[in-house]
């Protein structure tokens, strides 16, 4: 009866740190609104040349609103989670991939934001470099998580069956630390490694646990 209840999470100090983190981007485009250009480039190619503009009225909302509303969900939706009480078994490794997700948010929309005021910031080199880092921690800390509908490989066999969520952790967390070294080298080492297979062993780091946690559920009840 205790375990249905849904308890409304404590404001911590680490919440407050995010938002702050998520507030420092929001708050530079404020003084600096009058000296962007009316359409912003906000999306490069793998040589930092921009290829796509956005309005910056409409880009300053929406990377608002995403900067501010991600750390908020993921403070939240453990207490909509059916699986909620298993977040205490690795809140530790849960609040890391929330300050880590901000801040590659905010790192993102800080270069954004100085490229569109004229300064030489290498995107193409901070971006894969942030994404693979992301990668890498987050699979070294992938087998410690529980069941949950937020974090982790969330499929529907995962899910259905404790025994293969343990299964496909154990396996993806080496997978993608693998594939964050591989995409981070796609900015330290652009002659060596190129873009597209940077990205291509990030998708395979996603497909390969899924298709695993299948045939393991498959077999456990076959």
């Amino acid at each position: 009866m205790t375990n249905s209840i849904r308890k409304v999470p404590k404001w911590t100090w680490k919440d407050t740190l995010l938002l702050i983190i998520a507030a420092a981007p929001i708050l530079y485009a404020i003084g600096v609104y009058g000296k962007l250009p009316e359409q912003m480039a906000v999306h490069f190619g793998v040589s930092g040349e921009p290829n796509g503009y956005q309005s910056k009225g409409s880009f300053l909302i929406l990377m608002s609103v995403l900067s501010l509303a991600m750390p908020l969900l993921m403070k939240w939706s453990p207490s909509l989670d059916p699986k909620r009480t298993n977040y205490e078994k690795f809140q530790g490794v849960y609040d890391l991939f929330r300050i880590l997700i901000t801040v590659l948010l905010s790192g993102v929309f800080f270069m954004t934001l100085l490229t569109n005021l004229g300064y030489d910031v290498p995107i193409n080199f901070w971006v894969p470099l942030g994404v693979g880092a992301l990668w890498m921690v987050v699979g070294n800390y992938m087998g410690r998580a529980r069941p949950n509908y937020t974090f982790g490989i969330r499929t529907p066999w995962t899910l259905a069956d404790e025994e293969v969520w343990r299964r496909t952790h154990r396996l993806a967390g080496p997978v993608w630390m693998l594939a964050g070294i591989v995409f981070m080298g796609v900015s330290l080492f652009p002659s060596v490694v190129p873009a597209w297979f940077g990205i291509v062993v990030i998708l395979l780091s996603v497909l390969v646990p899924i298709l695993y946690s299948f045939i393991k559920y498959r077999q456990r009840k076959n």
